[in-house]
Order: C-alpha cells, then sequence, then structure tokens
C-alpha cells in the first residue's frame, strides 16, 4: 500500500526523538517515502488524529505519559482503522500487549521484523480500506442505478423464469399500463404475438443456459394493453436483483428510437475532432477486454500516450491550429494501428490504446513505434513548423490487474515518469524498488511542499474570462481560472499542478484559496458594477464536504456579497459519480441564491438522465463539439441537439472554447445563450472586458 501510494502516513508515539528518527530511517531505508509526525501525550494525539488521515501507528511500550492499553483503546472510541504496533524493550508485558489489541509486538532492536510487520499490516490495511471503499461504491452504484433506470427514456423491466418482477416507468408507458401491480407476474410471451412466439423462446432459452453469455438482441412485434402491435428490439442481458439471478430486458420502439439512436450513438461513440472512439465509448471497450482478463481469458496492455508540452503549443500557435495538430496525431496513430489495436481520444492531448497481446516484447514494440511515427513528423499546421514528441506509458491488463480505474491510474502513473524523465519516453511502471521510482516519489513529494507554500505565500494567481451574452443580456458574467507562479516567476497552467494538489488531495484547499481571494475581488468590483458575477468552478472534494456551504456563508457575509452573484459549476461526469453528494450541495447552494452550472455538458451516457436528476441553471456544452463547428457537420449537429435539450429543459446554455468568427456566428444562429472563448476575449488578471460592445 505505501509504497503504492507513494507516501507512508506514520503517527509515531515517543517521547525520544532519537528512537523516533531511528523507526522512521529503518522504513525508509526500505523504499517508504515516510511522512512522520511525533507525539507524547494523548492530547497531542488526539489533534493528530482528528486533523490528519494515517496509515499506522508505532508506540513505544515504555512510554509513561501513553500506555499502549490507552492508546489502543482512545484509537478505538474515535472509530479509527489504524494498526498499532508496540516496540518494546521487555519480554514480561508481550502477552499482556497482545490482549489489548496491538497488531504486533516487537523488540525495539530488530529492525527486519519491524520492516516485515510494518508491510504486512500496511497490506492488510489497503485490503480493509478497499473492501469499505468497494462497499461504498457499490451502494451508491445501487442507487445511481435504480434512479437511472427510473428517468431513463428506455423501457427497462427485470425478468424470472420469464415473469416481470420489476419494470421502470417507460416499460409501463410503452405497453400502455397505468401500474406495475398490472404487469407484475407478467410472462414476457404475452407481449410478443404469436407469430414470433417460437423465434422469441428460442433465442431466449439459448441466451438464459449460457452463465456468462452476451447480451442478445431480437427483432419482434409487441403487443400493447390495448392490442395494438409495434415493431420493437428486445434486448436481454443476465443481472441480479436483491442477490437473486435474473434477466435484464430493454425494449425500444424501433421506428420511434432509430433516428435518435443514430444521433446519440454518434454523439456517444466517437469524439468529433478526431472521428477516434470517444473516452466514454474507450472506457466501456476497456472493461470488456478487461473482463476477460479478470477471468483469465487473455492479458493485453494499454499504452497511455501524451503529445508532451502540448499546452505551450496551444498558447503559441492558437486553439485552431492545436486542433488540427491533434488531429494530425490521430491520423498518423490510426495509419500506424495494427488490425487488433484499438485507439481513441482519451482528453484534450491523451490518446488511449489497447494492444491486445501478453507479449511483453512486442506491446513495447507497438509503443515505440507510435512514438517514433510521432517523433519523426513535422506538423505544418501553422506557420512554423511544429516538432512533435510523446510520452507513453505501459500498463498490463491481467487477472490480477483487470478493473478499470487500476488500470488507468497505472498508465498514467507510467506516462508522468515517462515525462518526468525528460519526455519523448516508453515508460512501463516501475516500482518503489527501483531507482526510477524513487526520483518520481521525490518529485511527487517536492510538489506536496510546492503546493503548501503556494497557498500559505499567495503564489496563486487569478485569471478571470469574460462569458458573454449573445442577445444582450445586461450583466458582466466572468470566469474564475487559477495559475501558479513558479520559482521563475512564469504561469502555471492546472494542468502542470491539478494533478498533485488531487493526489495529496488537497483541492478543497485550493478550492477554498480561489473562492476567497475571488469574493474580495467581486466585493471591490461590484462598487463600480454591481450586475457583476463570478462563474467558479468546484472540485469534487469540496463537493463532498458536508460544511462547505455554511463556510461560505460566512464569507459572503464577511465581503458584503449576495449569493446570486455566484454560479458555481463542475464537470458533468463529476457530478454524476458523486450525485448524491452533488444533489445535496446544489440544493444548499440554491438556498443561498446561488446558481450551478454542469460543465463539459455532453460527456454523459444519458442528458436528460442528468438534467432529470440535477436542478442546475447553466449547461456549458463540451468543448470538443465547439472546436471548428464551423467546418464539422458532426460538431455542428451535437451542439444543436443539446442547443435545443437546454432550451426544452429551461436552461441557459453557454459556449465554451470558441476561436474564430465564424463558429460565433452560427453559435448566434443556433440559438446559444452565452459564449466564451479566445476569440472573444483570453484570460486576464484585470477585470476589464467591455461587456457594452456585444450588446
Amino acid at each position: 500500500m505505501a509504497k503504492a501510494e507513494g507516501i507512508l502516513r506514520l503517527l509515531l508515539v515517543d517521547d525520544s526523538l532519537t528512537e523516533a528518527d531511528n523507526v522512521t530511517n529503518t522504513l525508509r531505508s526500505t523504499g517508504h517515502a515516510v511522512r512522520a509526525s511525533r507525539q507524547d501525550s494523548l492530547s497531542g494525539i488526539e489533534e493528530a488524529l482528528t486533523n490528519q488521515a494515517w496509515d499506522l501507528i508505532i508506540c513505544r511500550a515504555a512510554l509513561a505519559a501513553v500506555p499502549p492499553r490507552e492508546l489502543v483503546n482512545f484509537v478505538s472510541r474515535l472509530g479509527k482503522d489504524l494498526p498499532c504496533i508496540v516496540l518494546t524493550s521487555s519480554q514480561d508485558d508481550i502477552e499482556e500487549l497482545y490482549d489489548i489489541g496491538a497488531q504486533d509486538i516487537i523488540p525495539i532492536s530488530d529492525g527486519r521484523r519491524l520492516q516485515f510487520a510494518v508491510e504486512r499490516e500496511l497490506q492488510n490495511l489497503f485490503h480493509r480500506r478497499l473492501a469499505r471503499r468497494n462497499e461504498r461504491a457499490l451502494r451508491e452504484s445501487e442507487k445511481r442505478s435504480r434512479l437511472l433506470l427510473e428517468s431513463s427514456r428506455d423501457a427497462v423491466a427485470y425478468m424470472h423464469e420469464g415473469m416481470h418482477i420489476y419494470v421502470n416507468t417507460a416499460y409501463l408507458a410503452l405497453f400502455g399500463f397505468e401500474d406495475a401491480d398490472d404487469i407484475s407476474g407478467l410472462p414476457i410471451l404475452d407481449m410478443i404475438t404469436v407469430d414470433d412466439h417460437a423465434r422469441f423462446k428460442s433465442i431466449f432459452r439459448q441466451f438464459s443456459e449460457q452463465v456468462d453469455s452476451e447480451p442478445q438482441t431480437v427483432s419482434v412485434q409487441c403487443v400493447k394493453a390495448d392490442s395494438s402491435v409495434f415493431r420493437a428490439q428486445i434486448e436481454f442481458s443476465h443481472a441480479e436483483v436483491e442477490g437473486e439471478d435474473c434477466t435484464q430486458v430493454v425494449i425500444r420502439d424501433e421506428l420511434e428510437h432509430d433516428n435518435l439512436d443514430t444521433e446519440l450513438k454518434l454523439l456517444r461513440d466517437r469524439d468529433f475532432l478526431t472521428n477516434l472512439y470517444s473516452r466514454v465509448r474507450f472506457v466501456d471497450e476497456l472493461e470488456k477486454t478487461a473482463g476477460k482478463a479478470g477471468t483469465g481469458k487473455g492479458d493485453s496492455a494499454l499504452l497511455y500516450l501524451v503529445i508532451d508540452d502540448f499546452q505551450s503549443i496551444k498558447e503559441k500557435f492558437g486553439l485552431g491550429s492545436s486542433d488540427l495538430i491533434i488531429k494530425e496525431v490521430a491520423d498518423l496513430l490510426r495509419k500506424e494501428a495494427a488490425d487488433t489495436d484499438l485507439i481513441a481520444r482519451y482528453s484534450d492531448q491523451v490518446f488511449t490504446i489497447i494492444v491486445n497481446s501478453d507479449d511483453d516484447a512486442y506491446v513495447k514494440q507497438r509503443a515505440e513505434s507510435y512514438r517514433n511515427v510521432i517523433a519523426n513528423y513535422v506538423s505544418q499546421t501553422s506557420s512554423n513548423d511544429v516538432d512533435l514528441q510523446c510520452s507513453i506509458g505501459i500498463s498490463r491488463i491481467s487477472e490480477k490487474l483487470s478493473t478499470v480505474d487500476a488500470i488507468l491510474n497505472d498508465a498514467d502513473k507510467a506516462c508522468v515518469q515517462a515525462q518526468h524523465a525528460g519526455g519523448n519516453q516508453v515508460t512501463r511502471l516501475q516500482t518503489a524498488d527501483t531507482e526510477s521510482d524513487d526520483n518520481a516519489v521525490k518529485q511527487t513529494s517536492e510538489w506536496e511542499v510546492k503546493l503548501q507554500d503556494a497557498l500559505k505565500n499567495n503564489d496563486f494567481s487569478l485569471h478571470f474570462q469574460p462569458i458573454v451574452s449573445l442577445h444582450g443580456r445586461e450583466q458582466q458574467l466572468y470566469e474564475v481560472l487559477v495559475r501558479l507562479f513558479d520559482q521563475k516567476g512564469d504561469l502555471l497552467w492546472p494542468d502542470k499542478f491539478f494533478q498533485y494538489a488531487d493526489h495529496f488531495k488537497m483541492m478543497d484547499e485550493l478550492d477554498q484559496w480561489v473562492i476567497t481571494n475571488s469574493l474580495q475581488r467581486l466585493a471591490q468590483h461590484q462598487q463600480k458594477f454591481p450586475k457583476t458575477r463570478f462563474f467558479i468552478k468546484l472540485t469534487k472534494q469540496t463537493l463532498c464536504k458536508e460544511d462547505f456551504v455554511d463556510w461560505l456563508c460566512g464569507l459572503l457575509k464577511e465581503n458584503g456579497l449576495e449569493g446570486d452573484s455566484l454560479v458555481f459549476e463542475i464537470s458533468e461526469t463529476e457530478a454524476l459519480e458523486n450525485l448524491e453528494h452533488a444533489k445535496e450541495t446544489v440544493a444548499k447552494l440554491k438556498q443561498v441564491g446561488c446558481e450551478f452550472g454542469l460543465e463539459h455538458f455532453g460527456s454523459g451516457l444519458d442528458f436528460s438522465a442528468t438534467l432529470d436528476s440535477l436542478d442546475v441553471d447553466y449547461l456549458k456544452i463540451n468543448g470538443t463539439f465547439v472546436q471548428n463547428m464551423a467546418k464539422d457537420s458532426e460538431n455542428q449537429a451535437a451542439v444543436k441537439a443539446i442547443i435545443e435539450m437546454s432550451k426544452n429543459a429551461g436552461k441557459s446554455s453557454i459556449a465554451e472554447f470558441v476561436s474564430d468568427a465564424n463558429s460565433l456566428a452560427l453559435l448566434w444562429r443556433l440559438g446559444v445563450d452565452y459564449a466564451q472563448g479566445y476569440y472573444i476575449h483570453e484570460p486576464s488578471e484585470a477585470l476589464d472586458y467591455n461587456f457594452e460592445d456585444d450588446d
């Protein structure tokens, strides 16, 4: 656990600085990056346990101020799952120490045994925490699934031995039933015309006899409650309800859904800039690949490819040219791909590739071929040639590593290692026993100090980008963006430091800094321009903090501001992943007078379900759709669909990443409410945009 995560958070209970240092040095000698705190009183221990998270407690038995029994009981009363190892110089009290709940009792001089015990307890702790996370995730998933089922436009039912045991609202509406009791226990064959019975039963029987069979689809004539007939597709798949095996059935009216399915599938499956697989579709494919590996049916590998220093390219040549560069990279990867390789655009400058092989040498060769084809290509999309390079991280997809999050995390870490080593490299994730990982851990730990110092010394900087109304609304809207000054005084963009802030669970602290300083600027600016409002991003850490809104209310009062001066934003993906917290926080913000917006709208699988689940005011259209939309009919179709959806739902739409006059004119004709992007105005430290020119 500690080696994988990089930092061992150790609480030492000892009145001797020398002895505490000996323990710390012993653990560091085995490759642990130890962040330790020494305490020698119950009050100090209470403060440490209350304010910080820990992985392990090591206590010296001879400490008079904090007897081990009191320490273990105290940790238990606080409800902390923290292993406690006791160091002793006497063999007389070993049995008693085990009785009080200590995980191990070790002679002070036995460093090797201490190392072994620490590794064991950290592994056990990791698995306990993982089990709890999985349990929480499962409960949340079940709640979310039921909510999505009820809000889904698809007609969904669950069957046991061919009988209905659950149907959603859309299913009742499709067949013309008013109440679920009217259909409970009814055989699904009663919903199908007699002419199609034999074919349906044959396909359904074959599906039911294979426990691990893939979902099956059959096209049949269905019968409604009023005896009218319609053509439908019935998809059935294996499922589980309250621990019982059953069959999930999804029924779609072919005539009604053909056009909609085509549009949604296009939005879902393809990245409109590159025409590669989208992130959503790629994750689906990765889940399938990981599932096969998890059952021992074949290993493969994930390549995580990032264009080196892409932010500098974007700043130098602009959004239009940088988009063309991304398209060129996509074309290069597509031409270089083997027949069995699966390529996607995962995010802005990130591409992901599944290589279907368990041969490590072959996987490395494939990765090098992708790296070489980019390194040897000179882009000519702008007035100047652009030399491109990339870093690639490799993660094995195997029975031991068969979850999507773990696979992506390993590949991302490997890619970061490649970038830290200078870029233009292929790297497989190194373990903490290697020098390369030691360097990565060191660099990561250095970022923790940098970010802590930056928060303390106000080394962050606020930038503001105007959001303009395309229909003459009299208000001044700015999105708040954050930058970081490095040691040279240069500004760093969030993609340089957000990953470390997230790793060290510091995003909520960064959010607080941004909000605190934003409100001070806003209070000053409203003295002259009272209609000014700020759009401020919230991270998932802040979204899940119970006391956030109370803290915000105090800050609003302190600055003499009303809640309606603020619009808080969160990405659609993070909102759906933390749905219950998001709904609760949005409701509280509404009570204060604040409004709420969804960023990157259009990334989710079911747009309507998102809108049904969250009471938001603004939909910020995924910038991928807006970029180059003037030259891309598919992007236009996506933007048009989202604008129409926002109007039907009574929401205001915002188009970001507007980079040229043609796109702006087209957005106006399509009816978007607001626009934002470098063509309108780049982010600036000054709040000096002339909104009157847009009336």
